[in-house]
């Protein structure tokens, strides 16, 4: 674990020291976990809300309930981490980790810019309670990136996105 912890800070440090830009391009190949290198186009197929929906769970201790405007952010379990390491390699898994958490913190900085309040993933399932519908997501089903976010805006469907493609113009378009 303590080299997980050392990238994770080194990956903190490089990306507040890097000047961030708002475009980013949709042509990249995009790598997987678990797959070969495939186009951007195929990575954001995952993001579609109805990969993450699931059935109306009766066991309120493994929903999150989340009821107000906000970004969820999305990290891997121990566990996913350890099968994203037998599958993908030692190695390869760290330059992964590497991009993805590079990603992650580039979003924290756009949401804060925006004065968007984010949430943890405290449990497998977020049931998001907007004024007129709710929806409850699985956030660890198989198949789906263990890094990620979920924008929700009580007004509209909760909106899964890769951190990649996140820009201030598409926080500030989504949450208005």
């Amino acid at each position: 674990m303590k080299p997980f912890s050392t990238v994770i800070l080194c990956i903190i440090v490089v990306a507040c020291g890097k000047k961030q830009s708002n475009e980013v391009s949709t042509t990249l190949p995009v790598k997987i976990s678990g797959s070969s290198s495939k186009s951007s186009e195929d990575y954001n197929a995952q993001f579609k809300l109805e990969n993450y929906l699931a059935g109306e769970q009766t066991d309120p201790s493994k929903v999150q309930v989340i009821d107000y405007d906000c970004a969820v952010l999305i990290y891997p379990t121990h566990e996913q981490v350890e099968e994203m390491k037998k599958t993908e390699g030692e190695e390869e898994f760290y330059t992964i980790a590497d991009d993805a958490n590079f990603y992650q913190t580039r979003v924290i900085q756009i949401l804060d810019s925006a004065k968007i309040k984010t949430a943890g993933t405290e449990k497998q399932f977020i049931k998001f309670a907007g004024d007129r519908s709710s929806w409850t997501l699985d956030v660890r089903k198989k198949n789906l990136p263990g890094w990620n976010l979920i924008l929700f805006s009580k007004k509209k469907a909760p909106q899964p996105t890769a951190a990649v493609n996140v820009t201030y113009d598409l926080v500030k378009s989504y949450f208005e």
